[in-house]
């Protein structure tokens, strides 16, 4: 089963996806820290696919400095993540990335967990305003607007209590 990850951050839900034999067809991240994370976990998958894991343990250990394993990652998987931030300004533009990248396969799962501090009762509590100012507030929404466009048959959202508070 093919599945898209939104907010993915260092893409933690995505790595039990893919270790329970899902297949990522995209990961949307404005972190970039956190995209090189993603694609690290990327060319992982992909060299033990094709048994040279050595490679990438060659990486983790810095014996070598050359050969860094994204390199030998075929462009396709690398050019899955997205390095974007999900809003009104660049949702067209991510799913017509998206687009690009399903070719004729279908999403069959929708995963993530968008940014939870702007609406939790741990950042409400901590910040004076209560988090009214944080644009990341709503960014949930934006959830909705991938399951519209691409009718998966399954998708998983991190919940977060405080959800639904003003």
């Amino acid at each position: 089963m093919n599945y898209i990850d939104l907010f993915a951050g260092a893409s933690g839900m995505s790595e039990g996806f893919a270790r329970s034999g899902f297949t990522p067809l995209a990961h949307v991240e404005m972190n970039e820290e956190a995209c090189y994370t993603i694609k690290t976990r990327t060319a992982y998958h992909f060299l033990k696919s094709q048994n040279q894991l050595p490679t990438y343990h060659d990486y983790l250990c810095w014996k070598n400095k050359s050969g860094y394993p994204l390199q030998k990652i075929p462009t396709d998987l690398m050019s899955s993540v997205l390095h974007k931030e999900i809003s009104a300004k660049t949702i067209n533009e991510i799913f017509s990335s998206i687009d690009t990248m399903l070719d004729s396969k279908k999403v069959d799962v929708i995963i993530g967990g968008p940014p939870c501090q702007a609406y939790s009762l741990v950042g409400i509590s901590r910040d004076p305003k209560q988090m009214k100012w944080d644009r990341r507030k709503f960014l949930f929404r934006y959830y909705g607007e991938f399951l519209k466009r691409y009718k998966p048959k399954y998708f998983v959202f991190e919940n977060v209590l405080g959800l639904l508070t003003p």
